[in-house]
């Protein structure tokens, strides 16, 4: 049965903690990339839910109306918590008749987080789409 000393363990817990100090120091830029991919993709999801949102309430609103102003207007609205300078809604639609369709789509372009990806890619474009069918040919408001 070995004895240590009380500068011999001292001498070996030192160099434990030493070299656990030395291993999160090569770990943590690791995790900080993860961490930061991580809240990039939590970013571009939120996005993407709201501009199908935006586009399905644009929809709802072409429905109603021809007016494109209005239509805009219901998908800025509906994509809340979205730079309404990046927003770009395209509205298609056919004749205004009973059974044609209307669509609608927003594009919004979701900053990067990540600075040294900044240098390749400035922004990351998500899509929603939505169509639907005229119900009835009257101008509604």
């Amino acid at each position: 049965m070995a004895f240590f000393s009380g500068s011999s363990r001292h001498r070996i817990v030192a160099s434990r903690s030493g070299q656990a100090t030395a291993e999160f120091a090569l770990v943590l830029p690791l995790l900080l990339l993860v961490f930061l991919l991580f809240a990039q993709a939590v970013m571009i999801m939120r996005a993407q839910i709201a501009v199908t949102a935006a586009a399905r309430e644009g929809a709802r609103k072409g429905v109603e109306t021809s007016s494109v102003a209005l239509i805009e207007g219901a998908a800025a609205r509906a994509a809340s918590g979205l730079d309404p300078d990046k927003l770009i809604v395209s509205i298609e639609s056919g004749p205004r008749q009973r059974g044609e369709w209307i669509s609608v789509e927003v594009e919004y372009d979701v900053p990067v987080a990540i600075p040294a990806v900044q240098k390749f890619f400035s922004s990351m474009k998500v899509r929603g789409r939505a169509e639907m069918r005229i119900e009835n040919d009257r101008e509604g408001m």
